[in-house]
């Protein structure tokens, strides 16, 4: 059920109030911090993983990085490239995709896209694409603060011509996300949770499912999920965001995502009264 939430979030409280048993979790700046995973946040998602705690990454990042989590992390899923895809391993370990659109769709909006990045590359020499846009499949992603440091100015800048340009166009810490269609991050995440719910034979409880995640990219999230979290480094984009998450973490990244991660594994397992209550899926 979408939320409205203008109000500046609160501390992470040391006891949650429901048990987790999804979590969604953005990946740049949110799992990892400066560039890299940090150990404690992988061990943290091993230790999730071992308590039934299905953790799924949903991301701006490329398929080919996505393929590489989702075969080697301690997951259940990630939704990539902004909610164009999920992927997730059968009962034989083989790693399946579900699209959001059909390849001849995504064949043309692909095209479209690299015209939109060529137009704006002449237009704006700092429009550059991303280090891995070879790996993508569904978007075009311009480097913010990766291999270059815009202003804020030039990425907003960047950011408002992309949407004159008539395409979606998110921004997170490190890249601008565009693409064409009507699916996001939380539509995305809203349809893996049916499924799942139709392969558990359940209705899965809102409150059995939490987010947390680092800047404007995620504000579809914070808007569709009641119990969402940010890192500390989302301060700096708290004024902008129109839908802000309910708690927020003391540390930066990875290191913040520990602590919702410590908070989830010291909860009870979830009554079964609750399971039965007003469902998101």
């Amino acid at each position: 059920m979408p939320v409205n939430r203008s109000t500046l979030p609160s501390p992470l409280p040391a006891q949650l109030e429901h048990s987790v048993r999804y979590l969604f979790t953005d990946v740049d700046d949110t799992l990892t911090w400066e560039g890299r995973l940090p150990a404690a946040t992988f061990n943290a998602l091993e230790q999730l993983q071992k308590a039934g705690v299905q953790v799924i990454p949903v991301t701006g990042a490329c398929a080919g990085w996505c393929d590489c989590i989702v075969r080697t992390w301690p997951v259940a899923a990630v939704i990539g490239e902004n909610g164009a895809f999920w992927m997730q391993k059968d009962s034989n370990g083989h790693v399946q995709r579900r699209y959001m659109q059909s390849q001849e769709e995504r064949t043309a909006n692909r095209a479209r896209l690299l015209e939109v990045q060529e137009e704006l590359l002449a237009e704006l020499g700092f429009a550059r694409m991303t280090v891995d846009q070879t790996y993508r499949e569904t978007d075009i992603a311009f480097d913010v603060g990766q291999e270059q440091n815009l202003t804020s100015q030039q990425r907003h800048l960047l950011l408002n011509l992309l949407h004159q340009s008539g395409v979606q166009a998110r921004l997170s810490s490190i890249h601008i996300n565009a693409w064409l269609g009507d699916y996001d991050k939380a539509s995305t995440a809203m349809a893996w949770l049916e499924q799942e719910s139709v392969q558990q034979g359940r209705l899965i409880a809102e409150q059995e499912v939490a987010f947390i995640g680092d800047s404007g990219n995620d504000v579809a999230m914070f808007e569709q999920f009641s119990n969402t979290v940010g890192v500390a480094n989302i301060q700096p984009f708290l004024e902008s965001l129109s839908h802000k998450p309910r708690f927020i973490t003391s540390a930066n990244g990875g290191f913040g995502f520990v602590e919702l991660a410590e908070r989830i594994l010291a909860q009870p397992t979830l009554l079964e009264s609750e399971a039965c209550d007003a469902g998101v899926a």
